[in-house]
């Protein structure tokens, strides 16, 4: 995790956090999310709304895992929006399925998101993948 000063403030530094590719770590990096978007003077609706964009995109994630593997997630506060970061190792290529209900939810609650997967990595025996997404501060 990267410690942030108090003369830096928040804005523009990214705050990380790896956990295992499980459930149970979900509560984890929820709070983490919600802690720095309340600190970071979004609206409540705000916080609920991106509370629940990073769930979706975690267990995403954490659904096509490869077993023994991680979650990097990296949020970084800018001036007027958030940006967040979730990468994790597939145990098969593929996408996410952007006709799903929950990608549906990811594009309602953010004012974008992408995915991307790399080609297999043997070195980490499965398919780098990264879900992106980015939700500005303020927008009705």
């Amino acid at each position: 995790m990267i410690n942030i000063s108090a003369e830096q403030g928040l804005y523009s530094t990214p705050v990380e956090i790896r956990v295992a590719a499980s459930v149970t770590q979900l509560p984890i990096v929820r709070g983490l999310a919600e802690t720095l978007v309340l600190l970071s003077d979004f609206t409540l609706d705000e916080v609920a709304d991106i509370r629940l964009a990073v769930d979706e995109v975690c267990s995403t994630l954490i659904a096509v895992a490869g077993p023994d593997t991680s979650l990097n997630c990296r949020f970084t506060v800018g001036e007027t929006e958030l940006l967040v970061r979730v990468s994790g190792i597939a145990g098969k290529a593929g996408l996410p399925d952007q006709r799903s209900f929950g990608w549906h939810v990811l594009r309602t609650l953010t004012d974008e998101v992408q995915a991307t997967q790399d080609s297999f990595d043997s070195t980490v025996s499965g398919y780098p993948t990264t879900v992106e997404f980015r939700r500005v501060r303020g927008k009705a």
